[in-house]
């Protein structure tokens, strides 16, 4: 192999962090597409599908971060081919008209192998909340 070491490093190290600068209110929509690439090193991350493919084989850590819009119920699932691996829900439901909204959470560690694809799928509800700080997010990266 006639690599110097940086590129042999570079070709192993993939993380990408990336949100969504407007909410909706409502949206029915299936995959979570998150325009804005806040961090990216190496490939895997398409900004306009939403969708990471893995450039080579390991082990990956994904997190999401959703807050519901006012008012509403959001379940977002982090996806493996097609497979639901952990759900994020944020949901508020205090039955007054305090304008509140709650933010979930979640994270997995995934073994890939390459072309692998992990996206954020709407499991249920209908509306979430983000802005210019990119409140609403999807990270991943290669642990090793």
């Amino acid at each position: 192999m006639n690599m110097s070491k940086s590129n042999c490093e570079n070709s192993r190290n993939h993380a990408f962090s990336a949100g969504i600068s407007l909410g909706k209110s409502v949206w029915t929509g299936g995959t979570l597409v998150f325009p804005v690439v806040i961090y990216s090193e190496g490939t895997g991350y398409n900004p306009s599908t939403g969708i990471f493919t893995a450039p080579t084989a390991g082990t990956y850590v994904f997190y999401v971060s959703v807050q519901s819009a006012h008012q509403k119920l959001i379940y977002l699932d982090i996806v493996l081919n097609g497979s639901a691996k952990v759900r994020a829900m944020a949901w508020y439901n205090s039955g007054s008209s305090v304008n509140m909204i709650q933010t979930g959470t979640n994270l997995v560690i995934l073994h890939l192998q390459t072309g692998d694809k992990v996206w954020v799928r709407r499991g249920g509800g209908d509306g979430y909340y983000s802005d210019g700080y990119h409140i609403t997010t999807f990270s991943g990266f290669k642990l090793f």
